[in-house]
């Protein structure tokens, strides 16, 4: 039976010493991603029954163990703190959804981002913790653009400054209209984030019978991210091909006409 209030930390208990921060997170997000390949059929559903009870899993789930003794400050220079991050990121949100037997959505479990958490170096992290506080850069957020991380909160030292847009398209929020992800790593970050974010938006942005330009909702949630890169139009521009959608898009401060319904339903649509 899943809790209705609180933290839900997933690594409590199995630490691996000396494995360095990096080779943890990718060596987990590497596992993760495996059991969805062992135990997705030809229809391309998820056995997620089948998927607990492997040896295959619990071996994913041990290897969040090693994350309870990393020391983040190994993590020299920036490219591998945000590959770092953003495998952490994706392998929480699987191991949350299996762990808690999440059948339909995330929104099964009251608050999950919030709740979800890795012990990691010394912090308790959420899925939220991670994206808006880390990844992000602490940006602001919600109707009240509040910032995750307020005053004098040791995390913000985490925080990845400058934002880098192109994370949004490297993260899933466990959800059917989330970006595909991969294992992200150090020496390869900056062409994979390139090719992430010129697949999602080369998929996602099209035009209508109208002409009009439709999104994804996560371009407009997000929105304001990308003034760091000279605004989202100037950054569509750059990443889609060349065709009737990116003439569209080009020159317009607003690019998007139109936002798609956000499917919440699970990214790995359940066999059973």
């Amino acid at each position: 039976m899943k809790s209705l209030f609180g933290r839900i930390v997933l690594n409590e208990a199995g630490s691996v010493p000396g494995v360095a921060p990096a080779a943890a997170a990718e060596n987990l997000q590497q596992a993760m991603l495996g059991v969805v390949g062992g135990f997705t059929g030809p229809d391309g559903r998820l056995d997620y029954h089948a998927l607990r009870g492997s040896w295959q899993w619990a071996e994913a789930g041990a290897r969040a163990g090693a994350l309870l003794g990393v020391s983040l400050g190994e993590l020299i220079g920036r490219p591998a703190r945000l590959a770092f991050w953003i495998n952490v990121y994706n392998a929480l949100v699987f191991h949350a959804i299996v762990a808690l037997e999440i059948r339909k959505t995330v929104w099964e479990v009251r608050g999950f981002y919030t709740r979800v958490c890795y012990r990691i170096g010394g912090f308790v992290l959420s899925a939220d913790d991670i994206e808006h506080g880390i990844l992000r850069d602490n940006a602001r957020r919600g109707w009240l653009r509040r910032r995750h991380f307020r005053g004098s909160d040791p995390r913000l030292t985490l925080a990845m400054h400058p934002l880098d847009p192109r994370v949004h398209f490297a993260i899933t929020c466990g959800a059917q209209s989330c970006p595909p992800v991969g294992v992200y790593r150090t020496d390869e970050l900056d062409r994979q984030l390139d090719v992430a974010a010129r697949s999602f938006v080369n998929q996602d942005v099209s035009l209508d019978e109208r002409g009009r330009v439709g999104c994804s909702r996560i371009l407009r949630w997000y929105r304001a991210d990308f003034d760091v890169v000279g605004g989202l139009g100037p950054f569509l521009a750059r990443h889609l091909d060349a065709g009737p959608v990116r003439d569209a898009v080009a020159g317009r401060a607003r690019p998007c006409d139109t936002y798609r319904r956000y499917d919440w339903s699970l990214q790995h649509e359940p066999a059973e």
